[in-house]
């Protein structure tokens, strides 16, 4: 077993457990109302709704814990963007699938999904990315997303 299959074990590991956790807390509400809520047809963890949409604003997240217990196992980062003027959470492991896609040229860039491109435009702002001679780079910074 090499060292990054370790590393991806270990990973979804901690989102079994944070899985679980957001689980005995729904459960907890649950019994808090008296019953059995309304539930939305949506991802059932926060893990989850990470990878579908990458990225999501600090506002929308319902599980405080389920935060904290990602930023501790450096499952997400929390990033301050002040050129959209607000807070996103993002998934490590969508920052890291991007930024291995750089360099990439402004033309294919604008090819890439709508959220990877939004995505690719707040690392932009934030510094992690850099647009030099019509092709997006990494900088040193994006080595946070490795770690």
């Amino acid at each position: 077993m090499t060292c990054d299959e370790a590393k991806r074990i270990l990973e979804r590991l901690d989102e079994i457990e944070i899985l679980l956790n957001t689980i005995l807390e729904e459960v907890r509400e649950l019994k808090k109302r008296g019953g059995i809520a309304e539930q939305r047809h949506a991802p059932s963890s926060f893990i989850e709704l990470l990878r579908e949409r990458k990225f999501i604003p600090l506002g929308e997240v319902k599980s405080r814990q389920a935060l904290r217990q990602a930023l501790e196992r450096g499952l997400v980062v929390v990033l301050r963007d002040e050129g959209a003027n607000k807070e996103v959470v993002v998934l490590k492991e969508a920052a890291r699938e991007l930024l291995n896609k750089l360099p990439i040229s402004v033309k294919d860039a604008e090819k890439l999904g709508e959220r990877d491109y939004e995505l690719l435009q707040i690392l932009n702002r934030l510094g992690y990315v850099l647009l030099k001679g019509g092709q997006y780079i990494k900088t040193e910074l994006a080595e946070e997303f490795y770690i």
